[in-house]
Parts: C-alpha cells; structure tokens; sequence
C-alpha cells in the first residue's frame, strides 16, 4: 500500500513541477492537497525528499523558503551568470563589488556567484580589478578599447564585429511582428533576423526591460526548442522567452 501511495505521489509531483515550469513551487503548492499530519502527507514528504537526492528534482529557493523546479529547470549556475552579467552592465563604468552583483538572487543561484564570476572574467565579459584591496568588477563593455598597435587600420575591419544597437534590435523585431502578426515574439526569432553574437543582443535586450522601452514575457518553456531557451533572458532568476517593444 505504501509502495502505490509513494509512486502516486511521486508522479503528482513531477506532474505539478512541469506544469509550473522554470517558475516552479513552494512546498504548500507542491503538496497543498496532501496534509502533513496525515499518513499521505508523510508519505508524499519523504518522496519529496527522494527526488532531491537523487536529482530528479531540485530547490532553486533555500532550505526555509524552498521553490521546486523538475530536474530540466534546476540551473542555478546560469541563472547566476545572466543575473550577475546584467548587473554590471546596467553599473556602466561604475565599479561593482560580488554583494551589489548578487543582489536579488535566489538561494541556490546565490551559492554560484563566485563560479559565475569567474566565468564571466574567463570569457572577458566583466573586468575584474582592485579597489582598496578588495575584488570588484566592471562589465568589458563599459571600458574603452585599446588603439591596435602599427598603422591605423580604417573601416569596420578594425573594429570587428559590430555589436549591435536598440536600432538594430527594433528593426529585427519589427521584421519579427510583421511575420507572426502579434507583437510578443519569441525573443529568438528576433535574434534570428539580426544575426551576430547572441551575448550583446541579449545585453540591448536588457537595457531596454530596465529602461522601460521593452517588456519581456514568460512564454511557455516546456514547448520551447532548446535555441529558443538559450535565447532567453533571466530576470529575478525566472527565463523569459518572449519579448515586446514599446512603440
């Protein structure tokens, strides 16, 4: 009997975590309907448990305010890296310690910031520098960059890739809207008809949710391709796929 209840159990779990998505649960909306003085409860609990070890499950909250997500929802890392990123670039050349980069993180992506960290410095997206002894960052596209050695060389082929504007980003949108006809779009198929380096398209993207000219929208994860997630912007720890400019 409790072998049947344990595995009914576990499948309403993992039903009601899908459902929720990358938002996940609390532990009273996981197991509102089973209470925990009775043997169900108890039962359901324990199961609860067996989930987290094994992985199948995981709890992006804190061990007393915990927030479930099923195993595929459970990156705290890159949701500490897409926080921490955008972070310091709406800092500008202001100089941001660890604490004011991990501000607002939830529990489990709160635990990767010094592995986000050095991430972002390994792969030249935030500076890291010293300020009365103690680390800070700036985000590398806030510095200006250095003149190339030898003769000048004019033309975009000395500057690179061109990183893309809100102009760039609008227009690729509009082309977006005018395609599907409504004007919350997959935040890819923008990226799709602008092209070049999805980091500095995420960053326009950014900006303009802070600023207000642009509102980003959950969308649904469990029907998204897996480039349409990597497209995605986290925002308070929850990935956002869809986007919407204000005209």
């Amino acid at each position: 009997m409790e072998d049947q209840l344990a595995a009914e159990c576990e499948r309403k779990i993992l039903d009601r975590l899908a459902a929720a998505g990358p938002a996940g649960l609390t532990t009273g909306a996981l197991l509102s309907r089973e209470k925990a003085g009775t043997r169900r409860g108890r039962i359901c609990r324990d199961v609860l448990k067996r989930l987290l070890r094994n992985g199948d499950i995981g709890n992006l909250g804190s061990a007393g305010r915990p927030r479930y997500v099923a195993g595929e929802h459970f990156k705290p890392l890159e949701i500490a890296y897409d926080h921490v990123a955008g972070r310091a670039h709406e800092s500008g050349t202001r100089l941001a310690s660890r604490t004011a980069l991990s501000k607002g993180l939830p529990g489990a992506a709160a635990k990767k910031v010094d592995e986000a960290l050095k991430l972002l410095v390994s792969e030249g997206v935030l500076v890291r520098l010293k300020w009365a002894g103690k680390p800070v960052y700036v985000h590398a596209s806030a510095l200006p960059r250095p003149e190339p050695a030898g003769e000048p060389v004019s033309g975009a082929a000395s500057a690179g890739p061109r990183k893309p504007d809100e102009t760039d980003v609008r227009r690729a949108y509009r082309e977006t809207v005018d395609e599907f006809g409504y004007p919350d779009v997959l935040i890819h198929e923008v990226f799709l008809r602008l092209g070049g380096e999805l980091k500095s398209f995420k960053d326009v993207l950014r900006e303009a949710c802070r600023a207000g000219r642009a509102v980003a929208g959950v969308g649904d994860w469990s029907l998204s391709s897996p480039e349409e997630r990597s497209a995605a912007l986290y925002i308070n720890g929850r990935p956002h796929l869809r986007i919407r400019f204000r005209e």
